[in-house]
């Protein structure tokens, strides 16, 4: 377990570099301005991250095992009941991390790494039958649906509340 000291330093590091992604590109923020923004000393920094991009790397790390461990939590099966439980747990999940998510999906060619993953996790849950190129196409389609709605309630400013968008989502995908 990690001392809380390190979380604490950790967590502002991650919000100053959060806060500043709101503002300019990832290779225009430097770890002066993370320092500054998150009250430490540069060296303070140095002591847990190499540099910008490392720190990027970390974060999207840690998106991704969050992620990870909220699917196989919440979808342990192909049951269709799991499907309105996954739905709310990711836009839950989204909406608490939307800053962050954003700028993941601009840094990924709109969001390949992310349709990637969650294609992946789809298909491996779907260990009941066998992995055709329908079942391929069939979750492509799915997850770009899903991620493209996601990210446009998000650039919209969450107009719908969290809830209605994951019961709208699940709603479409009955009818799929």
């Amino acid at each position: 377990m990690k001392d809380k000291r390190v979380i604490k330093t950790q967590r502002s590091i991650r919000n100053a570099f959060i806060s500043l992604i709101k503002e300019k590109n990832l290779n225009q923020i430097t770890v002066a301005e993370i320092s500054r923004k998150a009250e430490l000393g540069r060296g303070t920094f140095y002591l847990h991250y190499k540099d910008v991009y490392d720190l990027y790397e970390h974060i999207e790390e840690e998106l991704y095992n969050e992620l990870e461990e909220m699917f196989d939590r919440s979808y342990p099966s192909c049951d269709p009941t799991n499907l309105k439980i996954i739905l709310e747990n990711i836009t839950e999940y989204v909406e608490a991390n939307k800053d962050i998510f954003l700028f993941l999906i601009q840094q990924d060619s709109n969001g390949k790494k992310v349709k990637s993953f969650f294609n992946k996790k789809v298909l491996e849950s779907c260990l009941c039958e066998e992995v055709s190129e329908l079942n391929k196409i069939e979750s492509t389609f799915i997850v770009s649906g899903i991620v493209g709605v996601l990210v446009e309630w998000l650039e919209n400013g969450l107009s719908i509340q969290q809830k209605e968008i994951s019961n709208l989502l699940y709603k479409i995908l009955l009818k799929l």
